[in-house]
């Protein structure tokens, strides 16, 4: 390693150490900075290649170095790195990140921007997006010289983000392998709805008057007690959970925004008023069944729950509705398409209900389909409080910004957190929830609020587009046609092989099947194994079985519209 900084001036005793500095120790080089040594006087390298030698590295990890400044270890590192895994290296300090350039080993610059990637401070959000392509399952750090703790919390912050990210990305895939097929069947029976469907855009910047979102936690309670008298001064979108203790105090909320994709959900939906204003906004993943309950208007969004090509094929056909980014809980999603739906950002946007934690024995507010059931099954033997949930595996305890003591979970934890990543640089968002965990919002008291607005905000806060563009038949027909097309020639090459009358003969089989394959991730993103198949065979064979399933469930869409 020595012989590759042949060419930088060893440090002097007179030498400026404002600038990093090489430094001949008994065996080897060392490097000061800012009068610090980088590493050992005495041996420079011992340090750093013990860490490696004991260090255990699984497949499919990304290792992140802190402050490499010579690079010390590298060529062991990489000797020992799985061909699955990757290395990013980080440097903020500008003086060393440049030294670091300068001091590469010439012998390893075959694996830069390969099997290394570096990055300094303003190149994070490259990383972030370097990362979230990946698939990685583990992620490991080593600080690389002692110039690591200049940045210590800096770099300990990547490492946590890293972590999350990865663990986000699995969450989804387990998700993905639970729900997936359900997903992709709702999406097809939701499609012969779109003709009638308002679409979205058309809404957007329309509300005039403040908006309150509602989720379904327990500071919903109180808000309902301040809001009856008032509720025709807001625009109200709640969550699901949320509409039914609304309709039951006379509150009629202006939207509904529903996601779940579950049959389970209709329950939320009991109740609520036939040919209501109330408009429904769905994910194109949800239940399809909602809108023939509440037999209303309805819109269209849909969350973008994984990288697929099926989402650019319905673009094609004009049939994608508004992307959502993927925010995994119905109350953020509420809260996203609040922001989307006022007229400017001088709107204030209010929330309750979004607790992301619960007190003991109650998990949702008063009126909720979860609390109704509990009720109904209260007995002498069975208390009506849920007092298992506060003690299930992964709970924890917080004190919330009253001083009240509840109950939170991992999951309910991620969201408040991306609640707070995606809204807290949102303009005039107030949080008028009594209980609940922590969030950045601004803190607002709902009377005193509701005392500022002027005395004319009685009035409805908008109308519904009608003069839209309506989706027509025609081309929600001609979607599905084509997708059914392209599903009885995959099942006649699977079936048939070589011998198959569709088969293409200027490409391989293997790639004709890829072809079709590829915009109709539906048929094996739910596998455990469709990032990655690892035996194509077996791969072939479990999506041969699900194209008997979508083609029935497209034929049935095709009987629909």
């Amino acid at each position: 390693m020595i012989q590759n900084i042949i060419g930088s001036q060893l440090a002097t005793e007179n030498q400026n150490f404002e600038t990093p500095s090489l430094v001949e120790t008994r065996q080897g080089v060392s490097v000061l900075y800012k009068d610090h040594f980088l590493y050992s006087k005495y041996d420079p390298s011992k340090a750093i290649l013990n860490i490696i030698s004991n260090l255990s590295i699984p497949e499919y990890s990304i290792i992140l170095i802190f402050s490499p400044v010579l690079w010390l270890g590298l060529k062991e590192l990489l000797a020992k790195l799985p061909a699955t895994s990757s290395i990013a290296v980080f440097e903020y300090e500008k003086p060393l990140f440049d030294f670091a350039q300068e001091n590469f080993p010439n012998e390893l610059k075959d694996h830069l921007n390969n099997k290394i990637q570096i990055f300094n401070k303003s190149g994070i959000k490259n990383y972030f997006t370097f990362i979230q392509k990946q698939h990685f399952r583990k992620c490991l750090k080593i600080d690389f010289s002692a110039a690591s703790a200049l940045y210590k919390d800096d770099y300990n912050e990547i490492l946590s983000l890293t972590q999350r990210v990865i663990d986000q990305f699995w969450k989804n895939r387990l998700t993905l392998i639970k729900f997936g097929r359900l997903y992709s069947k709702n999406i097809f029976k939701n499609l012969t709805l779109l003709s009638d469907a308002i679409p979205l855009a058309s809404l957007y910047k329309s509300v005039t008057k403040p908006i309150l979102v509602l989720g379904a936690g327990e500071s919903l309670n109180t808000t309902i007690l301040e809001l009856k008298k008032n509720f025709s001064k807001f625009f109200i979108i709640c969550v699901d959970a949320a509409a039914a203790p609304l309709l039951d105090n006379g509150i009629t909320p202006d939207a509904i925004i529903a996601v779940e994709g579950q049959q389970v959900i209709e329950k939320s939906y009991i109740g609520t008023p036939a040919n209501s204003k109330c408009l429904l906004i769905m994910d194109l993943v949800s239940r399809n069944h909602i809108p023939y309950i509440t037999k209303g208007k309805y819109s269209f969004f849909v969350s973008n729950y994984a990288d697929m090509n099926f989402f650019e094929l319905l673009k094609n056909y004009n049939l994608l509705p508004p992307v959502i980014k993927p925010l995994g809980s119905v109350g953020l999603v509420s809260m996203e398409i609040a922001l989307k739906l006022r007229k400017d950002i001088n709107i204030p946007v209010l929330f309750s209900g979004l607790d992301f934690s619960y007190s003991i024995g109650i998990t949702h507010a008063k009126g909720t389909a979860s609390h109704k059931a509990l009720l109904s099954s209260t007995s002498k033997l069975k208390s009506v409080f849920n007092i298992s949930s506060a003690f299930s595996t992964g709970t924890s305890s917080i004190i919330c910004a009253n001083g009240k003591k509840m109950i939170t979970s991992k999951a309910l934890e991620s969201y408040a957190l991306l609640f707070n990543e995606n809204f807290e640089d949102e303009q005039n968002i107030f949080d008028i929830r009594t209980s609940g965990i922590n969030l950045t919002s601004a803190k607002a008291d709902l009377d005193h609020f509701i005392e500022s607005l002027p005395a004319n905000l009685n009035s409805n806060s908008y109308e519904l587009n009608l003069n839209y563009q309506a989706i027509p038949k025609s081309s929600i027909t001609s979607f599905l046609q084509n997708e059914k097309q392209a599903l009885e020639e995959l099942k006649d090459l699977f079936t048939y092989a070589e011998n198959s009358a569709l088969r293409k003969k200027d490409i391989s089989l293997n790639e004709q099947i890829d072809s079709i394959l590829t915009n109709r991730e539906y048929l094996f993103i739910h596998f455990p194994d469709a990032v990655g198949p690892t035996n194509p065979q077996s791969y072939y064979n479990r999506i041969r079985i699900e194209l008997d399933f979508f083609l029935k469930e497209i034929n049935v869409a095709l009987s629909l519209n």
